[in-house]
């Protein structure tokens, strides 16, 4: 069972961290409430507490969207296990409770104050952490016996993600981490590009990957063709990296990343046709799904 002690723990010690003031979220301040980064007491002291919850929000959401490692830090402490509803709502309350604080630093770090940590951060954070999502168990022994041990927190996260809640789904997962281990290829990357795959493409069943997988690919070469001379202007490539730095980069950059997803496709090809040898009866039953 998870320890929501040791979580609640951890939570107020992110939840507190001193903070430097993203530059979007500065030059947001700047232009809604008229107030420079050299001024940030001022506004905690005066403008803050005056503010509605949604104003908050959407002037400090970027300072508490937690990051990947933040999520990882929290497997250890969940296992196989997750919280339940009524379990989040007690931490915030008690989150809400410790009346916790934090310093902000201005993006030079000429300035900084001390601000109390909003109930919406506390809301944000937690919710976003997404505690509550099940890791299904079958999913947590294939971890434990097919998956290097330094990958086991990566992959426990990444089997909760909505990708992989589906029981047909989960057989999907399960029979790439057995082709792994047979051809000796697992790659935490490579579940990674997965997961978002499955997300983006929603194959019914194994059979559909190999021809989506192979759509991805023509794709990504047609796109290459297209940037050519454009740097990272190309809506596609664009659409599929909204929050990656890669965006503004040399058109090096870009065909780079393109190298690198059409790997990933390649790669997972080669281990979509072990799946069939080493599980075959699992390739029946994820090929003539019950549900989707």
């Amino acid at each position: 069972m998870p320890t929501t002690e040791l979580i609640v723990e951890l939570l107020k010690k992110d939840l507190s961290a001193p903070r430097i003031l993203l530059e979007q979220v500065a030059n947001y301040l700047n232009d809604r409430f008229e107030t420079p980064s050299t001024e940030l007491a001022r506004f905690f002291q005066e403008k803050f507490p005056k503010l509605e919850d949604y104003e908050v929000d959407l002037a400090f959401s970027p300072q508490y969207t937690p990051s990947w490692s933040n999520r990882l830090e929290y497997i250890p402490l969940l296992g196989a296990g997750h919280l339940s509803a009524s379990e989040v709502d007690h931490i915030k309350n008690q989150l809400v409770a410790a009346q916790l604080t934090t310093c902000f630093k201005a993006p030079d770090s000429s300035v900084e104050t001390t601000a109390p940590v909003h109930e919406v951060f506390i809301d944000r954070y937690v919710n976003l952490l997404k505690l509550d999502q099940k890791l299904p168990e079958t999913l947590y022994s294939a971890i434990l016996a097919l998956v290097p041990e330094a990958a086991h927190n990566e992959i426990n996260l990444l089997a909760r993600e909505d990708s992989w809640q589906s029981p047909n789904r989960q057989q999907i997962l399960l029979g790439f981490l057995k082709a792994f281990q047979a051809r000796r290829s697992f790659s935490a990357q490579k579940v990674s590009f997965l997961t978002h795959f499955m997300r983006t493409y929603r194959p019914g069943s194994l059979s559909d990957l190999e021809r989506q997988f192979d759509s991805l690919i023509d794709s990504c070469r047609k796109d290459m063709e297209n940037t050519a001379g454009h740097g990272f202007h190309d809506e596609y490539l664009k659409a599929l990296n909204v929050n990656n730095s890669l965006r503004n980069n040399s058109e090096r950059d870009v065909w780079q990343h393109y190298h690198q997803m059409m790997e990933h496709a390649q790669e997972l090809k080669q281990d979509l046709q072990e799946i069939e040898k080493v599980a075959p009866e699992m390739w029946e039953q994820a090929n003539h799904p019950q549900t989707v």
